[in-house]
């Protein structure tokens, strides 16, 4: 049995070993250059809000949340309380303020998620598009009609309790048009370079995979993350990536090995910048102040 298990790792080793390091690194960049973009769209959030913080120290609270989010059970469940302990001692920003704005930010992914569902929903249907491109329009036309409830089924969707006066000042949001445009254009560019990071590893492995079968592999990976209950997923996304592309049709040896570039990029690599940032910036000290309240 043992012998079995070093030919198979023997085997995925030598699969991953085949992969382009040019597509390898340009995945690397769209995932932070995607970190950017989070703290471009928090920034404007906070602004709307009557708050402001340098984009430095924004991008510094991501990366440091990424680690803890991946150190801790349930994902975000340590990261988004640095990110707000981050801001109030960095900023001078109240926690509560700090609160609504990731929590506003977690609705304003709803929408590309969303859309990105509908994509990967086309790869399945032999029918044309139009139905799906109608569908869209139809949820975005009821969203805004129903914010209110879209917040609050946002809100569950994401784990995320609220006080009923946060609740208020989220849902005034709506009236904040430039500010939802530009949230909802941003939080899209993010999902779609997830999708663009999935297809360069892909690529990297010389497969050329149709578009809307990588939007359902991102959804796929979305969906084990909200799910996972282990610190960063180990093992459930892993495992349920693997399954996933192995359904599909895609070798075994293959599916485990562009498993394994995908989460060196958003696992591995991007929980120890975390950690650097978290040691070089004074990040322990936020964490430590605020376990002890």
């Amino acid at each position: 049995m043992l012998e079995g298990i070093t030919t198979s790792a023997q085997q995925y080793f030598s699969v991953v070993c085949t992969a382009s390091l040019r597509y390898l690194a340009l995945a690397f960049l769209t995932y932070y250059v995607s970190v950017v973009i989070y703290g471009i769209r928090w920034k404007l959030v906070l602004r709307e809000i009557g708050r402001d913080a340098p984009l430095s120290e924004l991008v510094k609270a991501i990366l440091a949340s990424i680690f803890m989010n991946n150190v801790t059970p349930m994902s975000r469940s340590g990261g988004e309380l640095l990110r707000m302990a981050w801001v109030s001692r960095r900023a001078n920003i109240p926690a509560g303020v700090s609160a609504v704005s990731i929590i506003y930010e977690r609705i304003l992914e709803t929408i590309p998620v969303f859309v990105l569902f509908l994509m990967g929903m086309s790869y399945f249907s032999s029918e044309e598009p139009l139905p799906f491109g109608v569908l869209g329009i139809t949820g975005i036309i009821l969203i805004w009609a129903k914010w209110d409830s879209f917040v609050r089924l946002s809100l569950r969707f994401f784990r995320t309790p609220v006080a009923e006066e946060e609740m208020e000042r989220i849902a005034s949001l709506k009236n904040c048009h430039s500010l939802n445009l530009v949230g909802v254009l941003l939080s899209s560019a993010v999902w779609v370079l997830d999708v663009v990071r999935l297809k360069l590893i892909t690529m990297a492995f010389g497969l050329n995979m149709a578009w809307s079968f990588i939007a359902v592999i991102s959804i796929a990976n979305l969906l084990l993350g909200l799910v996972a209950f282990t610190p960063g997923g180990v093992g459930v996304i892993e495992g349920g990536l693997v399954g996933t592309l192995t359904y599909f049709g895609i070798p075994t040896a293959l599916a485990v090995s562009i498993t394994l570039l995908e989460r060196l990029v958003s696992y591995v690599v991007s929980s120890l910048v975390g950690l650097v940032v978290l040691l070089m910036s004074g990040g322990v000290e936020i964490w430590k102040a605020l376990k002890s309240q």
